[in-house]
């Protein structure tokens, strides 16, 4: 019985086990549904895009007495889907089902950095709702993945083509729309609405290719009255249906739903302050996430996705979760993942419980304002009229400087400390002049960085094993710098660490760790990391004669307190080994380089030019050495 437990345990861990088992589900709930003749839900997407190629419009109430079903999407719909929806009818529902369940799947997985830990688990969570989707055909998985990857693109400095999936949205199914509203928090916001206005163009004129409409604009119109004419035809599962408030809400829903929406709003931009701080900008994205299927005008369970995957992101988040926090979340989970499941729960039951209670709607609800309270809590960033005392706690906090930001932990009856590096933008590699920087030193480039901590020094061998539970490592000292751990068992240790901590953990990208190792904004140039003097700061091939490493922070630290950014052990980065120059080679030799990731610092059987702040090697992302360790960073 444990052999079983165990092996169950590993396969619900293992990411490919679980992908390949939602895709086979995936696969033959698709082949069930058309053997039962039930795909009606991608045949009316057939239907209305092969209509609308043939020159007839799906927006009449021809078609909704012929399917039993209002056509809600627009023409730009019927547009970008026609390559699926143009596919011969046995081929078309396999290509739907699987190319959305791949790509919510890579939404989920390409999450930012922050909330790597918690990605299996998000979606673990998410699964059975997925699958019930798939059951239905239904676009809520496309809309998203599309708010998914569009906040991921945003976090990754890739606002143009974020701006094209939220127009994407927001032109095929219009609530997507609201995460433009996420753009505030990000540079350039006009540049960004510049982009948003530029898709959103190109998309609505998208239809005009389609020559067979004299005037396909007149499909919008009709459209909308289709939609209009939709609402209250029956009763939904969202707010304005439910029982005690449908007769208040639903004749002023336009109303309400305005007047929620600029509270929302109102609530944002008092808060802006938090705009730079990236816990803030989920549970902002949650609140959109969950406003768009709440207060829709006729949501459907697994419409719920949406809401959803928004709210897990912030509950995983979150440093502290109560009683309350859990018992919300299996609530959450009952009524959306179990209940509404005919194998896992009979339908009588799922309908006693909707319909006398409606305990998925409150439970979501109730969920929904939590978000909203986790946002805009006191305790996250103090509000600036609090109290004198307040103030002047503050005030003299400010006088201790940079190094009062500095934020100490233990682990197991380990202490570690990490250094507040406030951005800036710098010149990361070494100037052409440089006579003995290597090539890929070269050219020297402008980077910005943002605000982050990073290590004090290098993570020791006795705060891996209080982690891990073992040390790898070759040569033993507890306050020596772990090595022998190759990448892959580098980011396991940092999930694992921002699991036991509730903060969130990573490794430095490349620009971060120079930036930190030349003193951030209090840098003096030098050549190695706090010194000139190469014997000051960093433990090389000459101090310990290539036989072992030696405590770290035995050294000077550089300008910003950082120990042994020189010298020591190479540190992992979470960066792709690439050249400056731009010049990304040939297909192959891309392929290569994908497999290696940056190492900083120098080790302590290297020489004083490999330890200079500029100076960058590779491995290979499962190679472990006893000269290469890390150094951690954490997310503000």
């Amino acid at each position: 019985m444990r052999r079983i437990l165990d092996a169950l345990k590993w396969f619900f861990t293992n990411p490919t086990c679980v992908f390949c088992l939602g895709l086979a589900v995936v696969l033959t709930a698709t082949t069930i549904e058309l053997l039962r003749g039930r795909a009606t839900n991608f045949y009316d997407y057939y239907d209305a895009t092969n209509m609308f190629w043939a020159g007839i419009s799906p927006y009449s109430l021809e078609f909704i007495e012929a399917h039993s079903i209002w056509f809600l999407y627009t023409p730009v719909f019927t547009t970008i889907y026609a390559p699926i929806f143009l596919l011969p009818e046995w081929l078309g529902p396999f290509v739907w089902n699987g190319f959305n369940y791949c790509m919510l799947c890579l939404a989920i997985k390409t999450l930012p950095q922050p909330l790597a830990p918690y990605r299996m688990k998000i979606f673990l969570f998410l699964l059975l709702l997925i699958l019930q989707s798939t059951f239905c055909f239904q676009y809520n998985m496309v809309v998203c993945y599309i708010f998914l990857f569009a906040f991921t693109l945003l976090e990754n400095g890739k606002p143009f083509w974020a701006t094209l999936l939220i127009m994407i949205s927001a032109t095929t199914k219009y609530y997507g729309a609201i995460e433009l509203g996420l753009l505030l928090c990000y540079p350039k916001f006009w540049r960004n609405m510049g982009y948003a206005l530029f898709w959103g163009v190109v998309l609505l004129l998208l239809p005009t290719i389609n020559t067979a409409f004299d005037n396909v604009f007149v499909l919008y119109k009709d459209m909308w009255g289709t939609y209009e004419s939709h609402r209250g035809a029956a009763d939904y599962p969202g707010l304005f249906y439910a029982p005690g408030l449908k007769s208040l809400l639903l004749p002023n829903l336009r109303i309400v739903q305005l007047s929620v929406l600029v509270l929302i709003g109102a609530m944002f931009f008092w808060l802006n302050k938090r705009w730079s701080d990236f816990r803030f900008r989920v549970e902002t994205l949650a609140v959109m996430m969950g406003y768009i299927i709440l207060f829709s005008d006729s949501p459907e369970t697994h419409t719920y996705m949406i809401a959803l995957s928004g709210y897990m992101m912030a509950f995983w988040l979150q440093p502290q979760r109560s009683k309350f926090d859990w018992i919300l979340f299996w609530l959450l989970f009952i009524n959306f993942c179990i209940l509404p499941v005919d194998a896992l729960c009979p339908t009588p039951v799922y309908r006693f419980f909707h319909n006398n209670f409606w305990l998925d709607v409150y439970c979501m609800t109730i969920a929904w304002i939590r978000v909203i309270w986790w946002a805009v809590k006191p305790n996250r960033i103090p509000f600036p009229a609090i109290s004198r005392s307040a103030i002047i706690i503050t005030l003299l906090l400010c006088a201790v400087g940079l190094h009062a930001q500095d934020r100490h932990y233990r682990i197991n009856g380990v202490r570690f400390t990490m250094k507040y590096v406030e951005g800036g933008t710098f010149m990361m590699g070494a100037s052409d002049n440089d006579s003995i920087a290597d090539s890929d030193e070269k050219p020297a480039h402008k980077v910005t960085v943002g605000d982050f901590y990073i290590g004090e020094t290098e993570v020791t061998q006795e705060l891996w094993k209080a982690v891990m539970g073992k040390n790898p490592a070759k040569i033993k000292g507890e306050n020596w710098p772990i090595e022998n751990v190759s990448y892959k068992k580098c980011l396991e240790f940092v999930e694992k660490l921002s699991e036991m901590t509730g903060r969130h953990f990573r490794l430095p990208t490349e620009a971060e760790w120079e930036y930190a190792a030349r003193g951030g904004k209090y840098s003096k140039g030098y050549l190695y990391a706090g010194a000139n003097d190469v014997e000051k700061v960093a433990w090389l091939h000459n101090d310990t004669l290539w036989a072992r490493h030696m405590p770290v922070a035995s050294k000077q630290p550089n300008e910003l307190g950082i120990y042994d950014m020189s010298g020591g052990v190479w540190e992992w980065c979470d960066t792709p080994y690439e050249p400056y120059s731009g010049d990304k080679g040939t297909f192959f030799t891309r392929l290569i380089r994908s497999r290696f990731k940056v190492v900083r610092g120098s080790g302590f059987r290297g020489y004083a030019k490999y330890a200079r702040v500029s100076n960058r090697y590779c491995n290979a992302v499962w190679r472990n050495d006893h000269t290469i360790g890390l150094r951690i960073a954490m997310q503000l």
